[in-house]
């Protein structure tokens, strides 16, 4: 699997949009990585998790055909996950061009009540042939084209899941928004390895929500999951979906970070898993 974050910031991005603190100045200023755009990954330029606000400028700047997405996670109903605005620019006259196959959507059915809110019944009753939308369960195992998906239980809002994504004997556990998993999660991890974890690092020094998580908390998952042989030494760690208020440039997190064999991520990071 190539994977590639489109977006590794938090609701509000990096810099802020109205915030002059110290370090979106910074961000402001330098820009390159610390410019962070709202959390979003592709996999193999057809698997996207997440849709949000920023889509339209992350496929621009990353090369992203989105008319070649085939399908799409949602992790769950937040703003700066789930933009079904743009679902609408399949309808003609935004698009002139026909889609051979729907794009097809996943998610709880938290995100599918929302989806359906925000668009209206006669978007929907027009995306017909256009979107297809599945409800999935926690730990229940899914085929997605060539992937196999297990929504997992996340700790964060209600219908929340993080994904375990596998493909070719490869197995990713995309892991945010989150905060420490639920023990349902580490049970059903238990004695799976796993060779690529992107992990929550909302907060990076310290996080008032148990919705999100910590450096610290990074390290402890990191540790549990190595304990009860869920990753091995080869296992790749990457933390993503970082917030303004951690106070850190992107050069301070990745020092932090690779201390303890973590990868900050950075909007267009890619990685072969």
């Amino acid at each position: 699997m190539l994977i590639q974050y489109l977006g590794t910031g938090a609701s509000e991005g990096m810099p802020g949009v109205f915030c002059r603190c110290d370090i979106c100045a910074h961000a402001r200023k330098e820009g390159g990585k610390n410019i962070r755009r709202r959390s979003c990954m592709v996999i193999d330029k057809v698997l996207l998790i997440d849709m949000p606000p920023d889509i339209y400028s992350q496929a621009l700047a990353f090369k992203v055909d989105l008319a070649a997405i085939q399908h799409c996670l949602f992790t769950h109903a937040h703003f700066d996950h789930l933009y079904p605005a743009e679902l609408r620019n399949l309808l003609s006259p935004y698009s002139v061009s026909e889609r051979g196959e729907p794009l097809k959507l996943y998610g709880s059915e938290e995100v599918r009540k929302s989806m359906a809110a925000a668009l209206g019944e006669a978007t929907v009753t027009r995306l017909r042939g256009m979107i297809e939308f599945t409800a999935l369960r926690e730990f229940e195992q899914t085929q997605i084209g060539p992937y196999i998906i297990t929504p997992l239980k996340a700790r964060h809002c209600p219908g929340a899941l993080i994904y375990m994504i596998e493909s070719d004997g490869r197995v990713m556990l995309y892991g945010n928004d989150t905060g420490f998993f639920p023990e349902e999660t580490w049970d059903f991890l238990a004695g799976k390895v796993i060779h690529l974890l992107s992990l929550d690092c909302n907060n990076p020094l310290n996080s008032d929500t148990p919705n999100h998580m910590t450096i610290e908390d990074c390290i402890t998952v990191k540790r549990r999951l190595f304990q009860q042989h869920s990753s091995n030494n080869r296992t790749r760690y990457v933390a993503t979906h970082f917030s303004h208020l951690g106070g850190l440039s992107h050069a301070q997190l990745d020092e932090k970070m690779r201390l303890h064999g973590i990868t900050a991520a950075y909007d267009g990071l890619e990685l072969r898993v």
